[in-house]
């Protein structure tokens, strides 16, 4: 592993000159990067309702929206026998939900800070990357349960992000620049990759009820979407990240390619999340 050092009072005129960020796939753009394999993203602990996430764009972010407070937090409500939570191997967030004891609103999500929420709205005419690596432990019963949701209570109208576990837009997308996915969940498991890109929002999304980056299970934190009742199956999350191209300067494609390339390498022997360990899920919760 290399070594960065960071030089005090120094200013480089020639703007040329590559920049050294904390990822690979970090630009100026960049909003959000949680990264359970990261060293400034790994998990101490299974994180409480509330609990702050490192954003790894942090820096980047804070420039961009113009605050500090630029870290996703974690939502959750749940009875013990309805999910389990723990740290995989690899230090993966790995959310087991039942499919018989859960009840309605059983939830645990990533969720987007207000300050993020704000610049998004504000800046719904921008273009946006956003993907998601997971593994998938046990399979989902239906594809059409959210995975990632930013969006209006009318969340099929009017939305910025909406993507179905797998992988397919939630809604009716009218500004979509480009998707890709690697797995479904109602098929089998396994890691996954899903990559999505935007020209601007959908509808006039005046509001956003639903801030949910990442949703395990397929109930969203906003907790009145029950479709995924006794039908939703298991994730690990590994890495979220969300990019404002119009800023970036950079094409789906510039983007995809990198990330393809990062996950790829994550997930291949000696890659950092290759061969996880992890509870059962059909074991542990029935």
């Amino acid at each position: 592993m290399g070594n960065q050092i960071t030089l005090s009072d120094v200013t480089f005129s020639d703007t040329s000159l590559p920049v050294l960020r904390d990822d690979p796939l970090l630009s100026s753009g960049s909003l959000i990067l949680v990264d359970a394999g990261h060293s400034k993203g790994r998990l101490l602990n299974v994180p409480s309702n509330g609990a702050l996430i490192n954003n790894i764009a942090g820096s980047i972010a804070a420039e961009i929206v113009g605050s500090a407070s630029i870290s996703p937090d974690i939502a959750t409500g749940f009875t013990s026998n309805a999910m389990i939570a723990e740290l995989t191997a690899k230090g993966g967030l790995h959310v087991i939900k039942s499919k018989l004891n859960d009840i309605n609103n059983t939830r645990f999500t990533l969720r987007i800070p207000a300050a993020i929420k704000a610049y998004l709205l504000a800046n719904k005419s921008h273009s946006f990357y956003f993907s998601i690596w997971q593994q998938v432990t046990r399979k989902f019963d239906a594809a059409d349960m959210p995975l990632a949701v930013l969006a209006e209570s009318a969340y099929t109208n009017d939305f910025l992000i909406n993507i179905q576990v797998n992988g397919n837009p939630g809604g009716a997308s009218t500004n979509l620049l480009g998707k890709a996915s690697s797995l479904d969940p109602t098929a089998m498991t396994g890691p996954a990759k899903h990559q999505l890109a935007i020209s601007k929002a959908t509808g006039a999304l005046a509001n956003m009820a639903y801030t949910d980056l990442f949703v395990f299970g397929g109930c969203p934190s906003a907790g009145v979407m029950n479709s995924a009742l006794h039908k939703g199956g298991s994730q690990i999350m590994y890495r979220v990240y969300l990019e404002d191209l119009t800023v970036s300067g950079r094409t789906y494609a510039d983007v995809k390619t990198l990330d393809d390339g990062l996950f790829l390498a994550a997930f291949a022997p000696g890659g950092k999340f290759y061969g996880d360990a992890y509870s059962d899920p059909v074991v542990t919760l029935a």
